[in-house]
């Protein structure tokens, strides 16, 4: 993950609260190939040394961070006035923390005094504060917000340190507004609750807290604590900002299982309830979590194919079975050769696989010859693989849809369809075939986080690879923009939300409207279901008052089979490269529905 012109910087870099100030005084100039994000923290404690560890932390994830840094104490003077330095920052992310000794510690002091009543009318005090402030950001902001999951707080004499507690404890408490306060923040969009507590844990209570400071500059943070802070808070922005990997691509010998199945046999495998065997099934179950959560699973190994797949299907300790992995490259080829067969077969980039491997030469090879591979190093006890692989990063996301759990069921349609393409005598008899039935309709709550995870995850068909953001993409439809979404089944099953288009239309420029945004899963690439997608865009276009089409087509690495879909719409060109085209909305037929598409609207 760690960008090589910025690798060398780390060299001797121990984590210390100096060795984090001294890089990043190191890094600031040479962080400037990296992507910003514009990140602004408000808390009701100080926290402006927070901004060396955070920004170490976002170079580590290949990240520039731009912090700003608010005075202490002022979360809502700054969200609430529109002229606040905040707004004029403009910043890509809001971190706001919080903490109940400071928003309402006289309560908290006496909270064993309270009632009932009175602990409910605080809980909601504080959830709608939260929703409150979110609100107002939003107002103002398309800024992701982070807002930071309350700690029960240190405070002597308030309870008792005996580690035990009930349900009318402070902790209890605090857990419960923590529930009530996702749900507040999470009405409002793209605003998600950090786990503090977490982070908390990790660093544990005596090295989090540093009383001097606390009483000296209201900063209650030690050195290891906003290191950890630092770098959880790092992971989670770059879980919003960068989509996850789709595929995690399994050796099997000493990494699924103990032993090698060539010399120890079916029964001579560690694979069960003791160690070492407990430990390859961890990793088996952090695996299969990841599957539950759309990530497609894969093997490369190099193993006799039958011997393999007789273990896998019998096993009787095997988490992970054959129909779990939608592809298997199980032969004595090199591991390169079979990472590049398993994108090929899924349909999907070389640079959207992560590789384990309990092997460091197999590692090696592969950062070598595909440094654009994700290689998870792991330790040298199998005791720490499944935390290897959580730790990586690699497939964190900062929402996991509906259509994400099902995307595996999906993929193992396809080897399905691809038959019946090798089958039928012509394009047209495949697609006539496959009884495609197609649901659409314009963006809305219940569709936009799925449409959102498109415009961050699409590369290869994308004709101009922008990244809206939830709120990004909420502005624009509210200042008139039109974003239609598209939905697909056939034959062989659903393939989920497939397409978005999103016409804006052109200040100052009356009746033009420009396509922002066009792009398609790649499951259903070469079913013409981007005609469909333009057609439905120039309808409801042409019903707000415009004339004219205007096509963009920006160039990546990867989209460079859509760069003649314009040509190919009867679109016409407006400069030599191909990048701007434009066609007339009317008639209409000249964007037609596909006959073999069944497509019903939402209105």
């Amino acid at each position: 993950m760690l960008p090589p012109s910025i690798s060398p910087f780390f060299e001797g870099f121990d984590g210390s609260l100096s060795s984090y100030q001294a890089l990043a005084r190191k890094l600031d100039p040479a962080m400037a190939e990296l992507p910003e994000v514009r990140v602004a923290l408000l808390a009701s404690c100080t926290i402006e040394v927070a901004k060396s560890f955070l920004l170490v932390e976002g170079a580590r994830r290949g990240l520039r961070f731009t912090i700003w840094s608010g005075p202490y104490g002022q979360i809502e003077q700054q969200v609430l006035d529109a002229g606040s330095e905040l707004y004029a920052f403009k910043p890509d992310v809001v971190f706001i923390l919080a903490r109940l000794e400071d928003l309402v510690g006289s309560q908290v002091q006496g909270f064993i005094t309270l009632d009932v009543a009175g602990r409910n009318d605080l809980r909601q005090t504080l959830a709608k504060l939260a929703r409150q402030v979110a609100q107002s950001l939003r107002r103002h902001s398309a800024a992701s917000l982070l807002w930071s999951a309350y700690v029960t707080p240190r405070l002597p004499g308030v309870e008792g340190a005996s580690g035990l507690f009930g349900a009318e404890s402070l902790a209890a408490f605090t857990s419960f507004l923590n529930g009530a306060t996702a749900m507040e923040i999470e009405s409002v969009s793209d605003a998600r609750l950090f786990d503090l507590p977490a982070v908390f844990a990790r660093c544990g209570s005596k090295r989090w807290h540093d009383e001097r400071m606390s009483f000296l500059a209201r900063m209650p943070f030690s050195g290891e604590g906003f290191a950890v802070l630092g770098t959880c808070l790092a992971r989670a922005i770059r879980a919003l900002r960068v989509p996850p990997r789709k595929c995690l691509v399994l050796d099997l010998d000493n990494t699924m299982w103990g032993g090698v199945l060539g010399e120890a046999g079916l029964g001579g495998i560690k694979l069960g309830d003791t160690f070492p065997g407990n430990a390859h099934q961890a990793l088996q179950r952090a695996a299969q979590g990841l599957r539950n959560r759309g990530v497609l699973l894969a093997i490369a190994s190099k193993n006799n194919r039958e011997e393999a797949l007789d273990a896998l299907e019998q096993h009787p300790d095997m988490i992970l079975r054959p129909a779990d992995f939608s592809a298997m490259e199980i032969h004595w080829e090199d591991k390169v050769t079979s990472l590049r067969r398993i994108a090929k077969t899924l349909n999907i980039g070389t640079d959207a696989l992560v590789f384990v491997d309990d092997n460091p030469v197999e590692r090696e090879w592969v950062r070598k010859l595909m440094p654009e591979v994700a290689v998870i190093e792991l330790p040298t006890s199998v005791a720490g693989y499944a935390v290897a692989i959580e730790d990586s990063e690699w497939f964190d996301a900062a929402v996991v849809t509906r259509d994400d759990a099902l995307r595996v069921v999906m993929m193992s349609r396809q080897s399905e369809r691809q038959a019946l393409q090798e089958s039928s005598g012509s394009l047209e008899e495949f697609l006539n075939a496959l009884q495609m039935r197609a649901q659409a309709g314009e963006v809305n709550a219940e569709t936009i986080e799925r449409v959102v995870q498109l415009l961050a995850k699409t590369n290869q068909f994308n004709l101009t690879t922008r990244r809206h953001t939830r709120a990004d993409l909420e502005q624009m439809i509210a200042a008139g923009a039109v974003a239609v979404w598209m939905r697909l089944e056939d034959k062989f099953g659903d393939n989920g939300l497939i397409g978005v288009v999103i016409g804006v239309p052109e200040a100052g420029e009356a009746g033009l409207w420009r396509v922002d945004s066009l792009l398609l899963s790649c499951r259903v690439i070469g079913r013409g279901i981007e005609t469909a997608l333009l057609g439905l865009l120039a309808k409801q276009v042409l019903a707000r008052g415009g004339r004219v089409l205007m096509g963009e087509f920006v160039s990546s690495e990867r989209n460079q089979q859509t760069k003649d879909l314009y040509a190919r719409h009867g679109f016409e060109s407006k400069d030599s490269a191909g990048q701007i085209w434009t066609k007339a909305l009317e008639p209409l037929e000249n964007f037609p529905i596909p006959a073999y598409l069944d497509l019903t609207y939402d209105d």
